[in-house]
């Protein structure tokens, strides 16, 4: 009985509510507010050395440079699947290399050995190159991915997980990075396959500088301004200023990915992005969280925040770290929602039903399985008012993971510009005040030797 009851729990929290028809979002606000759910921040630490190839003089000193930078990233599946712009975590000029070429000119500047900046700079990236802890080799990094969430009572914390690179496009093509982080469950974004025909509106949606200590991601919206084709890649530009918000996913109005910001007011297109994932296989896909959190949103947009609250309640119950569903739920209650009112009543009636009806079920399947071996895995899960629902055996062990935050702090080095006039204040309120280094394979084709530094 201990093991139905325990079975019974986790069901309880994979039941997914009925969803209705869909309202389309009308505003940015709604955009930006299904998105900020998926968006994370991927923050990068370089380290190495700079090497004048000419001369042979090497900067950096002893111990070698030390840069962070940050970029926008998106969960695009909640096994811990998380895209972003390529040039954030690339190690050539475009990324960590350029990182260690920008260190090495302010360190020149300081003695003033750099005289025009910019031109220090180009001269730099033509002549110099930038090495880690293994000479002629890439300068070292270590990814992690950080995310907020939220206690039952209020307060934040950060979640900083460690990230592998699973693949890459360069910078120079279709510029995608596919990490991989050792986290489920993951709030996650939809992609809309189809391409968005030019005057869609859209909403780029990420971290611009300086980045909030809460990562509550911004939303620019604009309007797709024409479609490119370098190569096979397929790229948006739209009319809107992002300066470096890089990384972070350009939305339409209900929502949907149609693609991942690269550059300046420039997003690579989904199509480009699929085909990634694709060649990994990886299927870009979302949970019944995401279609509850989209669903109660659609219902707060619609002034019925009754229903919202019993959307959001289904969120939290499967994922209670969901900032973004606590901070709308906590929104839906002050416009007088309440759990079980209104029209939320046949919806929560018909979970605690459908929860009776597989807590039955389970304990006849189990007492069947009683002389089974124990070391039989049984996967079968049942399904919940016409929605597939989402096993949630390593809540517990994914909880613990998750517990392993660091302290809020304001020391996140960030190169990002500053946000434009066409910020969307989105209103989530407030709810609380305050690795491993790897190499691409791709950027090895350059490998000649392995002499440690001294």
């Amino acid at each position: 009985m201990a093991r139905a009851a325990a079975l019974c729990g986790v069901t309880a929290v994979a039941l997914t509510l009925a969803t209705p028809a869909t309202a389309v979002a009308q505003s940015d606000e709604h955009a930006t507010a299904v998105a900020r759910a998926g968006v994370v921040l991927v923050t990068v630490r370089w380290h190495g050395w700079v090497r004048d190839k000419a001369t042979g003089e090497v900067f950096g000193g002893v111990d070698g440079y030390d840069v962070a930078t940050t970029c926008g990233g998106v969960v695009v599946n909640p096994d811990g699947y998380v895209v972003t712009a390529s040039r954030c975590v690339h190690t050539g000029p475009e990324g960590g290399a350029g990182a260690l070429f920008d260190a090495a000119v302010a360190e020149l500047d300081t003695v003033g050995r750099a005289g025009d900046e910019a031109s220090a700079r180009k001269a730099m990236a033509e002549r110099a190159v930038a090495e880690g802890s293994v000479v002629d080799r890439p300068v070292d990094r270590r990814i992690q991915v950080e995310r907020m969430e939220v206690g039952a009572d209020g307060t934040l914390t950060r979640d900083v997980a460690p990230a592998t690179v699973v693949d890459l496009l360069a910078p120079s093509d279709g510029n995608l990075a596919v990490l991989k982080v050792p986290r489920e469950h993951l709030p996650s974004l939809e992609l809309r396959p189809d391409p968005p025909p030019v005057d869609t509106p859209v909403v780029a949606v990420g971290h611009p500088a300086p980045v909030d200590r809460d990562l509550v991601a911004v939303g620019k919206g604009g309007e797709i301004s024409a479609h490119r084709t370098e190569g096979v890649r397929q790229f948006y530009d739209f009319s809107t200023t992002t300066g470096r918000m890089i990384g972070g996913p350009l939305v339409d109005q209900r929502g949907l990915v149609v693609g991942v910001v690269t550059s300046n007011a420039v997003a690579t297109s989904t199509s480009t992005l699929l085909d990634l994932l694709r060649a990994k296989g990886i299927t870009a896909t979302t949970g019944p969280q995401d279609r509850n959190y989209r669903t109660g949103l659609d219902r707060y947009f619609d002034d019925d925040p009754d229903t919202a609250v019993a959307y959001f309640d289904a969120v939290l119950a499967a994922v209670p770290g969901h900032r973004e569903a606590a901070g709308y739920r906590r929104l839906a209650v002050e416009q007088g929602g309440t759990a079980g009112g209104g029209p939320a009543l046949p919806l929560v009636l018909a979970v605690l039903g459908w929860t009776l009806v597989v807590a039955v079920a389970a304990a006849l399947f189990l007492v069947r399985r009683r002389h089974r071996p124990v070391s039989e895995v049984d996967t079968t899960s049942p399904v919940g008012l016409g929605v597939e629902p989402e096993a949630d055996g390593d809540g517990d062990t994914d909880q613990a993971q998750r517990r392993e935050t660091r302290a809020l702090g304001d020391d996140q080095a960030d190169e990002q510009a500053q946000p434009g006039d066409g910020d969307v204040d989105a209103r989530t309120p407030e709810l609380g005040g305050p690795g491993p280094t790897e190499r691409d394979q791709r950027d090895d084709a350059g490998e000649r030797r392995e002499d440690h530094r001294p």
